[in-house]
């Protein structure tokens, strides 16, 4: 009986040992600080004015949300347009050692 208890208090740990180890969620990037995120919507009670104010905030946090966006993006293009060089750089000097090799293996063909 006892044996059959520790057991079971051991299947009960592995799970929350699993989720105690989760990855944390992904944090916003820096450049999102400078966006300043609107407050909870006002609700429909409050003025129209209140209402109004709170919508043009969130047009403004959309706005800076979007330009983060475009810069993370350009930033993300940049270094993938260098990877693809860097690839098309070294399988071209992949090939010209492939060719190098095909070269020699033909002159000690031809010595034979």
């Amino acid at each position: 009986m006892f044996a059959r208890t520790i057991v079971v208090a051991a299947f009960a740990f592995i799970p929350a040992v699993a989720l105690a180890q989760a990855p944390a969620p992904a944090a916003a990037p820096p450049e999102m600080a400078k966006c300043e995120k609107p407050d909870a919507h006002p609700g429909r009670l409050a003025s129209d004015q209140k209402r109004r104010q709170w919508g043009n905030e969130v047009i403004q946090w959309q706005k800076c949300a979007k330009a983060v966006v475009e810069a993370i993006s350009a930033k993300a293009d940049a270094a993938v347009k260098a990877a693809n060089a860097a690839v098309a750089e070294s399988n071209a000097a992949i090939n010209a050692y492939n060719e190098q090799v095909k070269e020699y293996q033909a002159q000690a063909d031809a010595a034979r």
